[in-house]
């Protein structure tokens, strides 16, 4: 009986490690978009996103040690059609926040570059990129 119940609970345990999610937000690739910039969203003809502003930039600097990691807050608008939605995301869960679903697109914050104090960062508002995942949901 023994037996059984432990090669019961090995299948079980081989099987429930060989499951996959099929989900977009893994696989799909990240969006960049530099500072004052628009690009156009998939699947749409007339909706975009633009990347207004950095409001705030308070991330701990590389290779400097902080009591706090800091927090990078930037504004966004998507605009379809004739409506526009600003929006602010930041790379702080929950504040504002890091994710909104806006006209049926899952938009994630999830990097700001160039990171403050690394050498590769280059002086001008040209070379700032927010990283995002878009998609659009059914």
């Amino acid at each position: 009986m023994r037996l059984r119940l432990s090669a019961f609970f090995l299948a079980f345990t081989a099987i429930l490690l060989s499951c996959s999610k099929d989900d977009e937000n893994f696989s799909q690739p990240a969006t960049v978009i530099s500072l004052q910039s628009t690009i156009g969203l998939k699947n749409s003809n007339s909706a975009t996103l633009r990347f207004d502003e950095v409001v705030s930039d308070s991330r701990c600097p590389a290779n400097a040690l902080c009591a706090w990691a800091g927090i990078a807050i930037v504004k966004f608008t998507l605009k379809d059609g004739l409506e526009e939605f600003p929006f602010m995301l930041s790379l702080m869960p929950g504040y504002p926040k890091q994710d909104t679903i806006i006209k049926g697109y899952h938009i994630e914050f999830f990097d700001l570059n160039p990171y403050p104090g690394l050498s590769t960062e280059l002086a001008g508002k040209q070379n700032v990129q927010a990283e995002m995942k878009i998609h659009q949901l059914r």
